[in-house]
């Protein structure tokens, strides 16, 4: 409505009066500049930007590969890894999950990726927890130190079962899957 001591079809605020005693609301010029330059931004041609290469190997931008570092072969070990990794992993940017597998072979490094690991869906890790000769890296009070741990290498190889992701996220995952509670804890 038109404002006491204003006009009709003028009032304080911006907006058209028509007469009917409604104000109909229009943009100041400075919103109208606004909505003409984001209009135009609108109208601007996108670029698509590609990826980078990456090295099929090492999972790096070429430019950046790290496969002359890394062993032309993989190394000859008997201790399988299994390495848990919380998806916010895998789009870090100085990610090492795929430097350490392509240092190992495909059957003793073994990546498993997500938040939740039940008996049911991961019946192969929940076996692999249930071993005697399996080891699990995460601190805790009722860690081993690894220093002071007597292992016997007469039995059948270790697995080690790693957590990947931040101190949070690889707490997080460790208090909400009761397997990762079945190795020995070092």
């Amino acid at each position: 409505r038109a404002e006491a001591g204003q006009p009709a079809g003028s009032s304080a605020s911006s907006g058209t009066d028509f007469g009917d005693g409604n104000l109909v609301a229009c943009c100041p010029p400075e919103e109208e500049e606004e909505g003409d330059t984001f209009e135009k931004l609108a109208e601007l041609p996108v670029e698509r930007s590609e990826r980078r290469p990456t090295c099929s190997r090492c999972s790096r931008p070429e430019k950046v590969c790290l496969c002359p570092f890394l062993p032309v072969n993989p190394l000859n070990v008997s201790t399988c890894l299994y390495i848990v990794q919380h998806p916010a992993e895998e789009n870090r940017v100085l990610r090492t999950v795929p430097l350490l597998a392509a240092c190992l072979p495909e059957d003793k490094c073994k990546v498993l990726i997500g938040r939740r690991f039940s008996e049911d869906r991961y019946p192969e890790l929940a076996a692999v927890c249930r071993s005697p000769q399996t080891l699990i890296l995460y601190p805790g009070a009722e860690a081993a130190n690894l220093e002071e741990l007597t292992l016997d290498h007469s039995d059948s190889p270790y697995n080690v079962v790693i957590i990947d992701g931040t101190w949070s996220q690889a707490k997080d995952m460790f208090y909400r899957n009761s397997i990762f509670r079945l190795p020995k804890q070092n």
